[in-house]
């Protein structure tokens, strides 16, 4: 057996083949890319939320609506007979006086039936006299016993007919000029005109309004409310009116009236309120806009992005601080408002929601936290 001092037979990096060095780096990464998955398989990542913590808020709602201004008191005018309109002397936003004159109806007909009825009345009062001179003799022959008593009855009936007649005779004249007169159209009350429906030469049929007179005194601010507004909230204790021209001006009204009827095809019913020591610039037709605030209280608000469904309800991912593990819990609805989700229930203070982040959460699954109550 020779004895030699040469090196044991290992191969030197170096020494190897430049092809050879190639496949083995690239093993070497292969080798060290296996570890890597091996170790990211066994160590998932935890999803990273934002969160906050529930707290009680004052709750004032408040909300607002646009109306009108009008009187307390309106009065549709119009003609008791019917008959073409001979003339029009006030129009929209006249201001008149009790008993002015607002329109005359063609009285040429009605002029006829007073004088037929004045000359029926004096005819009358003629039967009458007559029939009192027979009836007066009638009297004194009967006393002496030259006229029978069949007579002196026939001579009293006959009076007592003329007079009816002439009762039936002067109801007719009256009637024939109160007629006359419904030919002329006066205002009922010191006011404005607010709707005219009449023009010279037109024919008028009785009781078609004329004119719309509203009368001078209370006002009102007229509102169309809708239905589940009234039915949810109540009676506000608070309301400020303000004309749209004139935003800084704020009148405090109260609630005078309430339609009990809706209207079918808007689903609003109508509000009037009262307004107190209203200003000059709130005058009739004027624009107005109410600014109600009701009842105050305390609830829980998130924000629009926490809100979750839970099978077909609205629900809030919860997250527990002493496990870091997430929950789906339904949650009731107060209302939307345009920032804010209000809860009425399902959210208690202190327990701690989830604000970004909650798309692809599961139930009982672990997560890091950051935000206003990260834990």
């Amino acid at each position: 057996m020779l004895e030699s001092d040469a090196e044991p037979n290992i191969w030197r990096f170096s020494e190897i083949p430049s092809i050879s060095r190639f496949l083995f780096l690239g093993l070497a990464l292969v080798s060290l890319s296996a570890c890597d998955a091996q170790k990211t398989a066994s160590s998932p990542t935890i999803p990273l939320v934002a969160v906050q913590k529930a707290a009680l808020e004052a709750d004032a709602e408040e909300g607002s609506g646009a109306g009108e201004i009008k009187p307390r008191i309106a009065s549709d005018l119009s003609f008791k007979v019917s008959g073409r309109v001979n003339a029009r002397y006030v129009g929209v936003g006249d201001r008149v006086k009790s008993g002015q004159i607002l329109a005359t109806l063609d009285d040429t007909e009605q002029r006829a039936d007073v004088a037929s009825s004045r000359a029926a009345v004096e005819s009358q009062q003629a039967s009458l006299r007559i029939a009192e001179s027979v009836l007066k003799r009638r009297k004194a022959l009967a006393e002496t016993g030259a006229l029978s008593r069949q007579q002196l009855d026939s001579a009293i009936q006959e009076y007592q007919s003329a007079q009816n007649d002439l009762s039936a005779a002067l109801a007719s004249l009256a009637t024939a000029e109160d007629t006359l007169k419904q030919t002329v159209l006066r205002a009922d009350a010191d006011g404005a005109i607010t709707a005219r429906n009449i023009e010279a030469g037109q024919v008028v049929q009785p009781s078609t309004a004329a004119f719309t007179l509203a009368h001078d005194g209370e006002l009102d601010a007229v509102f169309n409310v809708q239905e589940n507004v009234l039915s949810a909230r109540g009676i506000p204790p608070e309301i400020e009116i303000s004309p749209v021209s004139r935003p800084d001006i704020k009148v405090k009204a109260k609630i005078r009236e309430v339609s009990p009827a809706v209207d079918r095809s808007l689903g609003t019913v109508l509000v009037k309120l009262a307004l107190q020591n209203p200003p000059p610039e709130m005058t009739l037709g004027s624009a107005v806009v109410a600014n109600v605030r009701f009842a105050s209280s305390k609830r829980v608000k998130i924000p629009w992005q926490s809100l979750y469904s839970l099978d077909g309800k609205p629900a809030v991912w919860l997250v527990d601080p002493a496990t870091m593990k997430t929950s789906l819990k339904t949650v009731s609805v107060e209302r939307y408002d345009q920032a804010d989700v209000v809860l009425a229930d399902g959210l208690k203070p202190g327990d701690i929601f989830v604000v970004e982040g909650g798309q692809f959460l599961r139930n009982d699954e672990k997560v890091a936290t950051t935000g206003e109550a990260a834990l």
